[in-house]
């Protein structure tokens, strides 16, 4: 069949395909098997536990108390965290050593690797897939989440949506009508899996993922 002939019977049969502009445009999330009791909060602990996170449920005023739990548990010794402002003083916790995230990289960037243990803040969680939406930033940028062996992410419960396009959206609206240049949804520890589908974890990021939930 020559290029020509496909081409008419693309054309000819257009009014028989469902066009682009004219797709549905409801959230893919009403399709997912939900929390029966529509409980987004417990439904994001379940599912990003099954995603192998280590959860924490806590209060603001405690958060600084359950990382120094961690930094001992885990044996961490170097720690980098963002220049956003967090909800507790940083340079309260007990480790060896601590850096913010407030230079260029470029600065540091030969050091980068020496660090265990990061903390960064989620700007929303994701119910329906047991995710954390991470939104990159000059501050808090995308290798703080993969470089470290140790990821603590911070999540509000008050930042809890249903779907990822909500957690998008909210995103968009906040940055002024467009998305960071980097925006990345966590689950838990990276992982991949070879041809025999031997699972791997921490490949292409932290070995160990912690969410804290105030």
């Amino acid at each position: 069949m020559s290029k020509e002939e496909i081409l008419h019977r693309i054309r000819s049969g257009k009014h028989n395909m469902q066009m682009i502009d004219d797709a549905p445009t409801a959230d893919p999330v009403q399709f997912i098997k939900r929390e029966p009791s529509g409980d987004m909060y417990k439904e994001f602990i379940d599912r990003i536990t099954e995603n192998r996170s280590i959860v924490i449920k806590t209060t603001e005023d405690k958060l600084a108390e359950e990382i120094n739990g961690i930094i001992k548990k885990e044996g961490a010794k170097h720690l980098i965290y963002s220049d956003e402002k967090l909800p507790f003083d940083a340079e309260t916790l007990d480790i060896e050593k601590k850096f913010k995230f407030d230079k260029p990289i470029e600065q540091f960037k030969q050091q980068i690797f020496d660090f265990d243990m990061s903390i960064i803040s989620a700007r929303y969680a994701v119910s329906s897939h047991g995710t954390c939406c991470i939104a990159s930033s000059k501050t808090q940028p995308r290798m703080m989440s993969l470089s470290p062996k140790i990821c603590v992410m911070l999540v509000k419960k008050d930042t809890i949506v249903k779907s990822l396009s909500e957690a998008l959206h909210k995103v968009k609206e906040e940055e002024g009508g467009r998305l960071p240049t980097n925006t990345i949804f966590i689950t838990g520890p990276s992982r991949t899996a070879d041809i025999e589908l031997q699972t791997i974890i921490g490949v292409h990021g932290s070995q160990i993922a912690y969410v804290i939930v105030y």
